[in-house]
């Protein structure tokens, strides 16, 4: 996969492999999405950068990005997707290439999945400051 990870990029995931691989989420262990998601990265750095895993369904606290926001392939532009702006995740741009592999991510070059970057929310780039080891 030959992918340049930045702002709106969303990849399919597994975080198990994340964490294995060095990631860090701003939740507690048993609140962290565990089953794969599709995260959107937020911003990155030389190291790694700040993603946040996108839900299919709505929940408490949780914001929508809308299906105009969202090109790309027909399973992660059909129908709205919901975030938490408290669950940011901090991943090593290694921990998200063999994340992806792992989950099953159908993204190249030429075909990624992108979410609008005025429908994301702001971060401190280069990293979030309250995402720690939990």
């Amino acid at each position: 996969m030959a992918l340049t990870y930045d702002r709106g990029l969303a990849l399919y995931l597994y975080p198990g492999e994340l964490l294995r691989f060095g990631a860090l989420h701003s939740l507690a262990a048993d609140e962290a999405v565990s089953a794969e998601h599709y995260f959107v990265c937020l911003s990155t750095d030389a190291q790694g950068g700040t993603w946040m895993p996108l839900h299919p369904t709505r929940g408490k606290n949780r914001l929508p990005i809308m299906e105009t926001a969202k090109t790309g392939r027909a399973r992660f532009t059909q129908g709205v997707s919901w975030y938490s702006p408290t669950e940011l995740w901090r991943i090593p741009h290694k921990a998200v290439q063999r994340a992806a592999q792992l989950a099953g991510d159908k993204s190249t070059a030429a075909a990624q999945n992108r979410v609008a970057s005025a429908s994301l929310p702001t971060v401190s780039p280069p990293g979030v400051a309250d995402v720690s080891a939990r």
